[in-house]
């Protein structure tokens, strides 16, 4: 085996170690649900919490450090096939399937809003607390009223779900939401491979960009978030508008958008592209109007085979009532707030409100710019760089919201993803969020923080170990043999 296989190996088998951990330690440590009697997903005591929760952390390390090292051997232009990158992203996930969730306790509002719709009940009016039982107790106490501010079909798929489980069965319900999470992680790495073979080289390093990236890993398969879904469909679009069948595109892109609204921005880019793209100004004008038709008839069609109707149009600003620090526009309301009511300008209500909208609105200026530009600069980076000023700049902004800019940017050029920065941002944003989903405790804190360092120990312990054995042996193995370096022409024996 070469010298690249043996530590492409390796860091498949770190990273699978450390998911392995931190699905066993999401067993006490994860988002378990409140409305379901102790068993098989139940609470336990504070001790085996804690000890869960530095498994959890000690996985976490483990499974960023092989995804940075991975990142690396491709960076550095070492022979790694996208198939042993695919080997590793299932390696690393499937560990995460029979768990709890990790990360987001959203999946219960899904299921809660999907048992809603099953029973006739308008989500985009009332929230899970309409519903009762073990779905509505298992939601955050926070999103009880909550209309849901996701597109008709992620409600439609969440609705199946339950009808196959029932709405007593709330871990089975689970799994299945993270069935349809795999299968969207699938779509993403079938139109990823695709998209990174026709638009340059490199489909392995944007698969480990975007499909492999740890935020994928924690929040789309061990969140169960309907970002898989949106994920999986926003490239496969991409897919088929770069393949000229701009009609199908259309229609993948518009479910797309009934997933989660910013979808749109991929379907502007990739029409301005398609437009652009034919001969004489009346033919772009005609090619603009069928895009419009068919997204319009792809719209109506599936708001219709929903069956939720047009409420979701205005409960997009939902998750706007939770306040998150990595919105920009929201810690500049809190700043400019606590200047306000400090001198005497306003209240901090109406400067929160007033930084939100304007953060908002630099974001929409931002992505009309990309949508511009998306001619000259692909439909793929165009997508990427509009949703990276929209999170940015939006009321509201999770960690896993940075791949909806990620997986684009990496179909376009995953080079640029591979450096210090971006990696380091990544590794943060992985984790800024404990495996509950929420704050952490002093004891989780601490057990975190041992959590770790233990991971950390055991990754210096094993460089010194490899360091020293390299050293003993390190002459006999690398180094070049005396009589052929005397052989090679135009060099000299070396001197004693």
């Amino acid at each position: 085996m070469s010298a690249t296989g043996s530590t492409v190996r390796g860091a498949v088998l770190l990273g699978t170690s450390g998911s392995v951990l931190l699905g066993a330690g999401s067993w006490a440590a994860g988002a378990l649900p409140p409305g379901v009697a102790d068993g098989v997903w139940g609470r336990r005591g504070e001790p085996f919490t804690s000890v869960c929760v530095a498994l959890s952390y000690a996985g976490l390390v483990l499974l960023l450090t092989a995804w940075w090292r991975l990142g690396g051997h491709l960076a550095s232009g070492a022979a790694v096939g996208r198939r042993q990158v695919r080997t590793a992203l299932w390696c690393w996930a499937l560990p995460l399937v029979p768990g709890p969730l990790l990360g987001s306790s959203d999946a219960y509002s899904y299921l809660a809003q999907g048992a809603l719709a099953g029973r006739g009940l308008d989500v985009y009016a009332l929230g899970p607390a309409a519903l009762g039982g073990p779905l509505a107790a298992n939601v955050p106490g926070m999103w009880h009223d909550a209309p849901a501010p996701y597109g008709p079909l992620s409600v439609a798929v969440a609705r199946a779900v339950v009808a196959l489980t029932g709405e007593g069965h709330v871990v089975a319900a689970v799994l299945g939401l993270r069935l349809v999470a795999l299968a969207g992680v699938g779509l993403l790495v079938w139109s990823l491979g695709r998209l990174a073979g026709t638009s340059g080289p490199g489909a392995a390093g944007a698969l480990w960009a975007g499909a492999l990236s740890p935020l994928v890993l924690l929040h789309l398969v061990g969140g169960a978030h309907n970002d898989a879904l949106l994920l999986g469909l926003v490239p496969a679009g991409l897919v088929a508008f770069r393949r000229g069948r701009w009609c199908v595109g259309t229609v993948v892109l518009t479910a797309a958008v009934l997933v989660k609204a910013p979808a749109v921005v991929a379907l502007l880019c990739a029409a301005a592209v398609s437009v652009a793209g034919r001969a004489g100004r009346r033919e772009r004008w005609r090619q603009a109007a069928r895009l419009a038709g068919v997204f319009g008839a792809a719209l109506v069609a599936g708001v219709a085979a929903c069956g939720q109707g047009w409420g979701w149009l205005w409960t997009l600003r939902t998750p706007a009532e939770v306040h998150t620090l990595l919105s920009l526009s929201t810690d500049a309301g809190h700043l400019l707030g606590w200047l306000a009511e400090g001198l005497g300008w306003g209240t901090a209500d109406g400067a929160m409100a007033a930084a939100r909208l304007a953060g908002l609105a630099v974001g929409l200026a931002a992505v009309g710019h990309c949508v511009r530009r998306a001619p000259r600069t692909g439909a793929e980076r165009a997508t990427g760089a509009g949703l990276l000023a929209l999170v940015a700049a939006a009321p509201v902004a999770q960690p896993w919201y940075a791949l909806w800019a990620v997986v684009p940017l990496a179909a376009a050029d995953w080079r640029p993803l591979a450096r210090t920065g971006a990696k380091a941002a990544v590794v943060a944003l992985t984790l800024v969020v404990m495996p509950s989903g929420q704050g952490p405790s002093w004891a989780s804190g601490c057990a975190a923080a041992a959590g770790a360092a233990s991971a950390v120990a055991v990754l210096g312990a094993v460089a010194l170990w490899r360091r020293g054995a390299g050293g003993r042996s390190g002459p006999a193995v690398s180094g070049p043999a005396p009589d052929r370096a005397a052989a090679t022409p135009g060099r000299s024996a070396p001197h004693p």
